[in-house]
């Protein structure tokens, strides 16, 4: 027997109960089992040049390329143990994977990697790569039991986020409403001043409290936890009216988010001050900053040295080396994607125990 519509039923439930919390509504918009963006069909919630948006593994293989030196980096750091499980959280269609893959690490020729993609679509896990390193992971109510490193790229901004608006007596939860027709929205009651920032009336912010949770379950496995995300301080973001809210559909802008739930991909852009206060404090720093760490530029060389030697009669080096020029643009670019967030957690020594030295 089929369900009635998404948009029906959330509709009903706030006929039957009054207005419901922003991360509500965006829970269900983005992953209903039926109609949610990530979840209904191939057709919607698909990274990359054909999907509905473009994140850094989509760039092409040099991002991964670098990922493979970190984690080769942060294997040797832990004495290359003989099994080094990586765990990709929100892993798409598996790119990130495959790159690492393709440019086999350290850890993987002494045969330690093993690599787990979690992935709510069935769509997109049906795409991940195979093989006796990889495992293709349904995510569960609770994290999926030790590993050594947890990978999150662009995932927390897709976590559904609450909204608080600032009024003239103090800051108001933003609600989701049905009237007329239509998903609109209405202010809540007064909420307690825990932003510490000077507000203006109509300023806005987003509460990260479902991403705090995601978190604090992570850190509890003890593993080390990498998130890329774009992020900004809350003074920031509170002066960009609602421009930190973000909907994508088909590499395009969507529309207001509150329009055809499941339609379109609803992001926000990190209260950087939310994530740090969420678990022990991590390190930060620019995507940037981080790829540098991680070896970008000599790959980028390495890349250059190819194409000037092969460029005259072309093949496949000369061109895959100038497309890591090329991509090296984009993932380095301090204005998009190089200016992204990099929040670093370190392991454990044991899950819940004490911290492991870090670099």
């Amino acid at each position: 027997m089929s369900r009635e519509p998404l948009a029906e039923r959330l509709a009903a439930e706030i006929r039957s109960r009054g207005p419901i919390s922003a991360s509500t509504f965006i829970a269900a918009a983005l992953y209903d089992p039926d109609e949610g963006f990530y979840t209904r069909d191939e057709s919607t919630g698909r990274a990359g040049r054909r999907g509905d948006f473009l994140t850094a593994p989509e760039v092409g293989p040099l991002f991964g390329a670098v990922i493979a030196n970190a984690l080769d980096a942060w294997w040797t750091e832990a004495g290359e143990p003989d099994e080094w499980v990586v765990r990709e959280i929100g892993a798409g269609p598996g790119t990130l994977a495959r790159a690492v893959l393709a440019a086999d690490p350290l850890c993987h020729r002494g045969g330690a990697l093993r690599l787990e993609l979690v992935e709510i679509s069935d769509a997109q896990r049906s795409m991940h790569p195979t093989g006796p390193v990889v495992a293709s992971i349904s995510p569960g109510p609770e994290p999926d039991g030790p590993c050594d490193v947890i990978i999150a790229n662009e995932l927390l901004d897709n976590l559904p986020f609450d909204i608080v608006e600032c009024s003239a007596d103090g800051w108001r939860e933003v609600l989701v409403n049905f009237e007329n027709g239509c998903f609109v929205e209405c202010l809540g009651e007064l909420l307690p001043d825990v932003f510490g920032i000077e507000a203006e009336t109509a300023d806005r912010l987003p509460v990260l409290r479902i991403a705090g949770e995601w978190i604090r379950a992570q850190r509890a496995v003890g593993a080390r936890l990498i998130a890329f995300d774009y992020a900004a301080p809350t003074r920031v973001l509170s002066k960009r009216g609602t421009g930190w809210l973000r909907t994508f559909h088909g590499h395009g802008a969507g529309s207001n988010w509150l329009d055809e739930p499941g339609s379109q991909d609803i992001t926000t852009d990190l209260a950087a001050e939310q994530i740090v206060a969420a678990a022990d404090t991590p390190r930060s720093t620019t995507q940037a900053a981080f790829l540098r760490a991680y070896g970008v530029d000599g790959l980028v060389e390495e890349g250059r040295v190819r194409w000037k030697a092969g460029a005259a009669v072309g093949g496949l080096a000369a061109l895959s080396g100038r497309s890591r020029i090329r991509e090296a643009e984009t993932l380095l670019d301090p204005t998009g994607m190089g200016g992204f967030t990099v929040f670093e957690w370190p392991p454990f020594l044991s899950p819940g125990g004490p911290w492991l030295a870090s670099r």
